[in-house]
C-alpha cells in the first residue's frame, strides 16, 4: 500500500520505523525495540531485521552502539513532523478509506475463528489495561497476532503483518482518539467474556464495533487534520503473496500458468522459447528457465529438446509431478491456504460485491456461470465466482487481495485429478451453479454468498486431504470451519 507490491519483509519494518521515526512516535535519542524485541514482534529473523537497521543507520536515522543499542539520531521539530504526517496520509486518502472499510468482509471471520481456536484470557487483557497509551494498543496488536496464529495460515499471517505495518501500527499513534482506544479495549474486554462463555454467535458483532470505530477515527482524523489536495498524486493499495520479490520465477511461473488456463498457449502447443519469453516478460533467461522448470514440476509442461515445454492438459498434471520437490509442496500449500482465506472471506466479500452490482452486472455474472454448464465446466464455479468477485469487487483492495490469491490457485492443477468427485456425487457442482445462477436471478444475494462458502469450505477439506494423503505433513495445521456455519472448528491435524 504505501510501497510497490514485492516488497521484501526487511524493506516492510525499515520503512515501519522511518515512518514512525518521521511522524514523532520515536524522538531524537528514544530507543527503538532491540533487533531480538524486532524479529519476536514480526515473528522473523535476525538475517531479515538486520538489514532494516542498517539502512535506518545508513540513511541516518538511528545510531546503533553495543551499549545503547539503536536510538534516534535524527530531531524533527513539530512543524516537520507535521508536514510528514499530513504527506504521507494526503497520498493515501483513497486506498486508506478504502483498507479500513472492507477489514471487516476481509478478516472478520477469520479473526473470529482465531478467538475461538485460542480464546481471549484474563491474562491476555492485562497486558492493556491502560486504554490511552500508545503501548497498550501494540499489546492488542501483539494479542491478536498470536491468535491468528493458531489458524495455522502462514499466508494469512504475512497478509495480516502487512497491514499492520502499513497503517495500523503508525495510525495508532497520530490519530490521538482515545474514544477509539478505549472502544477497542471494551469490546475486546467483551469478546473475552463472551470466549470465556462460549457464546460464539455474539462475537461477530462484539467485535465488527472496533472495525466500525477504525473507520469513523480515521474519517474524522482526515477531517480534522489533512486538507484535501485535488491534484494529490495517490499511492495505491498493493500486496504480493509471495515472500520475497526476488523470487520472480514463482511470479512468472504464475503468469505463464494463467496464460495457459486462459488459452493463450493451448494444450499441445509449445512456450516460446527462453530467449522470447526473456524479451516478452523483462527478465533474465535464467529466470525464465528457473519458471519453466517450476511448471515441469507441477506438471503444467513438458520440456524437452531440441522442441522445448509442450503445454500438457491438467488430467495428465498429477502423472507428470515430483511432489517430493520442495518448491511444489510450498505453492500446494499456497493452494490450500489461500483457500482457508477465501472460505473465511468468501461470503461476506461475495455479499458486499453482489450488493453493489447494477442489474446490467447481474446478468453478466448469471451470463457467465450458465455458460460454464453449457461448457461441461461446472467443477470451475468456485474459480468462475471468485473471478468476478476479484473483477467486481466495489473496493481496490478487496479487488487487488482476492485477484493475488486467485492466482495461487492456480497451483493446484497437480491435484484436481487426485481429488476425484465431491461427496461422491458427480452432480455436486450442477446442482449447486444452478442454485447460485437462480439466485443472481432472484437477486438473493445471501444464497449466492452461502453457497459460495458451502463449495469453499468443502473445497478446502478436500485439498487438505489430498496434501495430507501426499505427505505434506503442514497442510494438517490448517484450520477448516465447519459447513453449518455456527464458527465449529474441523480438527484436520493427524
Amino acid at each position: 500500500m504505501t510501497v510497490d507490491s514485492g516488497m521484501e519483509l526487511h524493506q516492510a519494518i525499515y520503512q515501519f520505523y522511518r515512518t514512525q521515526i518521521q511522524f514523532g512516535l520515536y524522538q531524537y535519542g528514544e530507543k527503538l525495540p532491540s533487533l531480538e524485541e524486532t524479529c519476536k514482534r514480526f515473528h522473523t529473523s535476525l538475517d531479515t531485521v538486520n538489514p532494516a537497521y542498517h539502512r535506518l543507520r545508513q540513511e541516518g536515522y538511528i545510531a546503533i552502539s553495543k551499549k545503547s543499542g539503536a536510538k534516534v539520531a535524527i530531531r524533527y521539530g513539530p512543524e516537520q513532523v507535521r508536514r510528514h504526517i499530513q504527506t504521507f496520509y494526503a497520498e493515501r486518502r483513497e486506498s486508506l478509506t478504502d483498507l479500513s472499510r472492507c477489514i471487516w468482509p476481509l478478516l472478520g471471520q477469520a479473526q473470529c475463528l482465531a478467538l475461538k481456536t485460542g480464546p481471549l484470557k484474563a491474562a491476555d487483557l492485562e497486558q492493556f489495561v491502560d486504554a490511552g497509551s500508545h503501548s497498550a494498543i501494540l499489546a492488542v496488536w501483539r494479542v491478536l497476532d498470536h491468535k491468528y496464529n493458531d489458524l495455522g495460515n502462514e499466508l494469512l499471517m504475512r497478509l495480516i503483518r502487512y497491514l499492520y505495518l502499513y497503517f495500523y501500527g503508525s495510525f495508532w499513534g497520530v490519530a490521538k482518539d482515545e474514544r477509539l482506544h478505549a472502544i477497542t479495549v471494551r469490546q475486546l474486554k467483551a469478546a473475552a467474556d463472551l470466549c470465556r462463555e462460549e457464546r460464539w454467535d455474539e462475537l461477530p458483532d462484539v467485535l465488527r464495533v472496533i472495525q466500525d470505530e477504525f473507520y469513523r477515527s480515521l474519517c474524522l482524523f482526515y477531517r480534522e487534520n489533512i486538507p484535501p489536495e485535488p491534484a494529490c498524486r495517490q499511492v495505491a493499495f498493493s500486496w504480493d503473496a509471495y515472500k520475497k520479490s526476488s523470487q520472480l520465477r514463482y511470479s512468472l511461473a504464475m503468469e505463464l500458468l494463467t496464460e495457459i488456463g486462459r488459452g493463450v498457449y493451448p494444450v499441445g502447443s509449445y512456450l516460446p522459447s527462453a530467449e522470447r519469453l526473456s524479451a516478452e516478460k523483462g527478465v533474465s533467461v535464467s529466470t525464465v528457465r528457473r519458471a519453466v522448470s517450476l511448471l515441469n514440476s507441477v506438471g503444467a509442461v513438458k520440456s524437452s529438446r531440441p522442441l522445448g515445454a509442450r503445454v500438457l492438459p491438467p488430467s495428465q498434471s498429477a502423472d507428470h509431478c515430483d511432489f517430493t520437490q520442495p518448491d511444489l509442496r510450498r505453492r500446494l500449500l499456497d493452494v490450500a491456504e489461500s483457500l482457508q482465506i477465501f472460505a473465511l472471506s468468501g461470503k461476506d466479500v461475495s455479499e458486499l460485491t453482489l450488493s453493489s452490482l447494477d442489474e446490467a452486472s447481474l446478468l453478466s455474472w448469471k451470463q457467465y456461470l450458465m455458460d460454464l454448464k453449457r461448457r461441461g465446466l461446472s467443477q470451475r464455479v468456485i474459480y468462475a465466482s471468485l473471478f468476478l468477485i476479484s473483477r467486481d469487487a466495489p473496493s481496490q483492495t478487496l479487488s487487488t487481495i482476492y485477484s493475488e490469491l486467485l492466482q495461487l490457485l492456480f497451483w493446484g492443477n497437480p491435484i484436481e485429478a487426485l481429488m476425484g468427485e465431491p461427496e461422491n456425487d458427480p452432480l455436486f457442482f450442477v446442482s449447486s451453479l444452478d442454485r447460485m445462477t437462480a439466485s443472481l436471478e432472484r437477486r438473493e444475494t445471501a444464497v449466492f454468498s452461502y453457497t459460495l462458502e458451502f463449495l469453499l469450505i468443502h473445497e478446502l477439506r478436500r485439498t487438505v486431504e489430498v496434501l495430507l494423503g501426499l505427505g505434506i505433513r503442514e497442510a494438517g495445521n490448517i484450520l477448516i470451519p465447519d459447513t453449518n456455519n455456527e464458527w465449529k472448528i474441523m480438527d484436520t491435524r493427524r
